[in-house]
């Protein structure tokens, strides 16, 4: 199969043949072209839809800490970047043809020089994906970095492509799963080595970063390409009165928990097309008024219609949106003026579950007031 298709599997578990007591059991067993399959041994169904949609649900709201975010982060950048060419965009220059040769970042220790292929958006996405399913399942309360460690082989394994020398020698012997699991051993250990460029990243963003900050992330970023391509840069950018000062205004919005100024902040940036790292700051923005807003409700489907008539009568902008939300099976967002509404709706039988989300600035307070004064409905 191409890199492209391969990319759109999430995960992949190794299989080996059967072992000679296994393939003994399987040829003495009847067979199933003569006389079907036999019930007993077949896999049984163990969830319905409207049960795993619930599971779904659930698993989307597990939290995973802050370091998980640049860990993940950490391990597709590893995986793409280079010093000298877009990995992306290049037909031919790869580390398998000389592509390295006299690099400054070609050492045992390094990453790119090892991995012709580069990692996806949709790897980032899995890696944070499964390890919240695995910890749901573990019934871990939030995903930390060993937990994408044990999943990440897994994600990433089938949609690598590896220098074949690097690959092929010992002790690996072209186990594409193995190699995966050492490539991960030395991206962990470099992670750790960066940890203080993330700091530093951190009081840029902040608005507070100190005097030796760049000189530092400079030094870094001699013998680190996350440092030099990524983390530099981007202090570098927030480096201006503009956005420090709007940057300590957001803070100081946050740990007093001021929604109503963090609103604000955020439909002025929506506005401000020109301002520095933008996107950044109205992510920041949303996540923290989520943070301090969020709420969680179940109800059965046949209150379904009370539920959007008590919305929509108080904001008539989600009335039909949320009627198509609710209206079947799927999972939706709903976004308004200080709103983020999530519903999840497992089955349109009279006892599926719904389940819905509600997060944003004031708004989104008085919706969740709603939903509190309603009996059927049950607040997690």
């Amino acid at each position: 199969m191409s890199q492209p298709f391969l990319d759109r599997f999430g995960i992949s578990v190794p299989i080996s043949m059967p072992s000679s007591n296994d393939l003994s059991l399987i040829l003495t067993g009847k067979d199933e072209k003569y006389i079907g399959y036999d019930e007993l041994i077949e896999v049984p169904k163990i969830l319905s839809i409207d049960a795993l949609m619930e599971i779904w649900y659930y698993i989307n709201r597990v939290r995973f800490k802050a370091e998980v975010n640049n860990y993940i982060h950490a391990i597709v950048r590893e995986f793409t970047l280079c010093a000298r060419i877009d990995k992306g965009n290049s037909e031919n220059l790869k580390p398998s043809s000389g592509l390295c040769s006299g690099c400054h970042f070609n050492t045992d220790k390094s990453i790119c020089n090892k991995i012709d292929s580069i990692l996806s958006v949709r790897v980032a996405k899995d890696l944070l994906r499964y390890s919240k399913a695995l910890a749901w399942l573990l019934n871990i309360k939030e995903v930390d970095v060993n937990l994408v460690n044990s999943i990440a082989p897994f994600v990433i394994s089938h949609r690598a492509k590896y220098v074949s020398r690097e690959l092929e020698k010992a002790p690996f012997w072209g186990n594409k799963y193995e190699f995966t699991k050492h490539i991960l051993e030395i991206l962990s250990k470099r992670f750790l080595n960066r940890e203080p460029c993330y700091d530093i990243a951190t009081r840029f963003r902040d608005g507070i970063p100190n005097d030796k900050d760049l000189e530092i992330l400079n030094n870094y970023a001699k013998n680190d390409l996350i440092v030099k391509y990524d983390i530099l840069p981007f202090s570098k950018a927030v480096k201006t009165k503009k956005y420090t000062k709007l940057a300590e205004k957001v803070d100081k919005s946050v740990k007093s928990g001021d929604m109503k100024s963090l609103s604000e902040i955020r439909n002025k940036l929506i506005d401000d097309l020109e301002f520095p790292n933008r996107a950044f700051l109205i992510n920041w923005c949303d996540q923290e008024l989520y943070k301090q807003t969020v709420s969680d409700f179940t109800f059965k489907y046949s209150h379904q219609k009370d539920v959007w008539v008590e919305i929509a009568t108080e904001f008539p902008s989600l009335d039909r949106p949320l009627k198509e939300a609710l209206s079947k099976r799927q999972t939706k967002q709903i976004r308004a003026e200080d709103i983020l509404i999530e519903t999840n709706v497992t089955g349109t039988e009279e006892d599926s579950i719904v389940n819905i989300q509600v997060s944003g600035g004031a708004n989104a307070l008085k919706v969740r007031s709603l939903l509190e004064n309603l009996e059927f409905i049950q607040k997690e």
